[in-house]
C-alpha cells in the first residue's frame, strides 16, 4: 500500500482537514524543501482519494528577517539588509521583492510537478489582514507562560521582560533587531537593539506601537502554533531537524496545548533530501535548488522520486554517480509496467501517485539503450526505436521518446562516465602502431567481408589477438584507438557491427 494512502487511512483528524506546509524564501530554495511540498501533496491527494474533505495551503514566511546572507549574493549590496523583513528587500534582479523572487521560482517548480496548494503570504494574508491579531493578543498576555515553555522544553531562558513579538522598527525598518519590553494591553514598547543578534545591527531607536495589523510579527516557534490556532491547521509535517525532542515542533506543540488550548496538528516527520552526499541549506548555498534538479529530470520522474521513498527514509540523490539517473529511469519503467498490469501493486500505485496527469500506455525505450544510441554517430534514434518496437511509433510515443532523448543528452553531457561519452570516428591514420597491431587490423578487415553477428565479431577479435601475440586488452585498446581515438568505449563488437562499413573504411587505411 502506498505510504500516503496509509497516512490518510490512519489519520485521526476531524474533517475538514487542512494540510499545511511552509517555507521562508530566504534564497534559492533547495530541492530538500521540495520534498516537504510533495509529501504534503501526496497526503492531501490521498485524503481526497479517500473521499475526505481536505484542502492544502502553503505559507511563504516573507515577513521573516534576513538572518543569513546567501553565498551567491554580493555582500556589498545586501549586508545592509540583514535584519530587514524579506518582503522589503530588493530582488537580485527585476522589479519584484526579494521574497517573491525566490518564492515564485519555487512555486513554478512544484506547480509543474502537480502540487497546487493555495499560496499564503505571511505579511499580506496573515499579519496585515489581521488574521493573527487574536493570536498576537493571546501570546502577549501569556508571555510568562511562553517563557516557561521555552525553558522547560528547549532549555532556552528568556529575559524576564521578554515578550513574544517583534515590531518593525519605525526608524530603520528592521525586524530582526527589535525587542519588546512592555505591553499595556494596546501597544508594545520596544527598542531596536544594536547588538541583539550577531547577524544584524539595530539603530537604537525606542518606540511604542500597536502590535496589530502588520506592525510586526511573532517569533517563529510561537508563530507556528499561532497559525494552527488562527487558521485551523490539523495536518502538518516537518523535517526531522524540527521534530526532535526539545526542537521547534516540540515547543510549538506545547504552546498550542497550554496557551492556545488546541490540539496540535497531526505530524509527519520526514528525513532529509541529500544531494550529492550533503544536506542542503538555502542560506549557505549548499546543494542544488529545486529548479536546478527539475532541469535534469523529467517532471514525472522527479515526482516519482519523491513518491518512491517513505518520509522516514532519507533520499540520497547524487546524479554525479554514473548509475543514479539510469537506475531511476529503470525503476520508473518497472513501476509503469506494474501500473498497467492492472493488478494491486505498491510500486504501481507509487507510479500513479508520482505521475502528473493521467498515465498513458506507450512503448518506451530503456534510458541506457537510448543513451547508447545517442553517443554513436550516424544513429537515428527514431529509426532505432521504431525497429525496437517493430512498428511505427504513435504520436504519444514520439513525444515520450523526444522527452527522454532530451534528458538522456543532459545525462551524457553532464553525468555519464568517460566511456559513455559521445564519440566521433577517427579521421586520420594512427601512425604509432606495432607490427602485431597492424596485422590484427588487416586480418579483422578481411574477416568483416563476411556477415558476422555481434558475438561472432567478439570471438574473432579474441582469436586474432591470440594468433598475433596480443592480449585481449591490447587488441581492444588498439581497435578503440584506431576507430574512435580513445582507449575505451562501447562494447567493441557492437560498435563494429553497428558501423560495419565505417569500420571497414577505417581499417582499410592500414592495408
Amino acid at each position: 500500500m502506498f505510504w500516503a494512502d496509509i497516512v490518510a487511512k490512519e489519520a485521526k483528524i476531524k474533517e475538514p482537514i487542512l494540510v499545511n506546509d511552509a517555507k521562508t524564501p530566504s534564497g534559492k530554495i533547495h530541492v530538500g524543501s521540495l520534498r516537504g511540498v510533495m509529501i504534503h501533496d501526496f497526503v492531501y491527494k490521498s485524503f481526497i482519494g479517500a473521499s475526505k474533505k481536505a484542502s492544502y495551503t502553503y505559507h511563504f514566511d516573507d515577513f521573516d528577517p534576513m538572518d543569513a546572507l546567501p553565498a551567491n549574493l554580493p555582500k556589498e549590496k545586501y549586508e545592509k539588509y540583514m535584519g530587514t523583513p524579506l518582503k522589503d528587500i530588493p530582488a537580485p534582479e527585476g522589479s519584484v521583492r526579494y521574497s517573491d523572487y525566490y518564492a515564485e521560482d519555487f512555486i513554478r517548480v512544484f506547480n509543474s510537478l502537480g502540487a497546487e496548494p493555495k499560496i499564503i503570504w505571511a505579511f499580506k494574508d496573515l499579519y496585515k489582514a489581521g488574521k493573527l491579531d487574536g493570536a498576537i493578543k493571546i501570546v502577549l498576555e501569556n508571555a510568562t507562560k511562553i517563557q516557561e515553555i521555552y525553558h522547560e522544553i528547549s532549555g532556552s531562558k528568556k529575559e524576564k521582560d521578554w515578550y513574544p513579538f517583534q515590531p518593525v522598527c519605525e526608524k530603520c525598518g528592521k525586524i530582526g533587531t527589535t525587542r519588546v519590553f512592555a505591553w499595556d494591553g494596546k501597544e508594545v514598547s520596544y527598542k531596536c537593539e544594536k547588538e541583539l543578534v550577531k547577524w544584524a545591527f539595530g539603530c537604537g531607536h525606542e518606540g511604542k506601537v500597536s502590535p496589530f495589523g502588520g506592525s510586526g510579527k511573532i517569533p517563529y516557534k510561537v508563530e507556528w502554533s499561532a497559525k494552527w490556532f488562527a487558521l485551523g491547521v490539523n495536518f502538518e509535517g516537518a523535517g526531522k531537524d524540527h521534530t526532535s525532542k526539545g526542537g521547534t515542533r516540540d515547543v510549538a506543540n506545547h504552546i498550542a496545548e497550554e496557551v492556545f488550548k488546541i490540539e496540535p496538528p497531526e505530524d509527519l516527520p520526514y528525513e532529509f533530501f541529500i544531494y550529492g552526499g550533503r544536506k542542503m541549506s538555502s542560506s549557505k548555498g549548499v546543494g542544488a535548488s529545486a529548479s536546478d534538479v527539475a532541469q535534469i529530470l523529467p517532471l514525472n520522474l522527479l515526482r516519482f522520486l519523491m513518491a518512491r521513498f517513505q518520509p522516514k527514509v532519507a533520499i540520497d540523490f547524487d546524479p554525479t554517480r554514473s548509475d543514479t539517473i539510469p537506475n531511476l529511469f529503470d525503476e520508473y519503467d518497472r513501476a509503469r509496467e506494474e501500473y498497467f498490469q492492472d493488478v494491486e501493486s505498491d510500486l504501481g500505485r507509487t507510479f500513479e501517485a508520482g505521475y502528473v496527469g493521467k498515465p498513458v500506455k506507450v512503448f518506451t525505450t530503456r534510458f541506457s539503450t537510448l543513451a547508447n544510441w545517442l553517443r554513436q554517430p550516424g544513429i537515428s534514434v527514431d529509426e532505432e526505436a521504431k525497429r525496437a518496437k517493430g512498428a511505427d511509433l504513435s504520436k504519444e510515443e514520439k513525444d515520450a521518446l523526444e522527452e527522454r532523448t532530451h534528458y538522456a543528452r543532459i545525462w551524457l553531457e553532464n553525468f555519464a562516465p568517460d566511456n559513455m561519452k559521445p564519440f566521433k570516428f577517427s579521421e586520420k591514420k594512427e601512425t604509432a602502431l606495432s607490427e602485431k597491431q597492424l596485422k590484427l587490423l588487416s586480418a579483422l578487415s578481411k574477416r568483416l567481408e563476411k556477415e558476422l553477428a555481434d558475438e561472432e565479431v567478439q570471438n574473432q577479435i579474441f582469436q586474432l589477438a591470440t594468433s598475433f601475440g596480443l592480449s585481449p586488452k591490447e587488441a581492444f585498446q588498439t581497435l578503440y584507438q584506431v576507430l574512435i581515438g580513445q582507449t575505451q568505449g562501447p562494447r567493441i563488437s557492437s560498435l563494429i557491427t553497428d558501423h560495419k562499413e565505417k569500420t571497414k573504411e577505417i581499417l582499410n587505411r592500414y592495408e
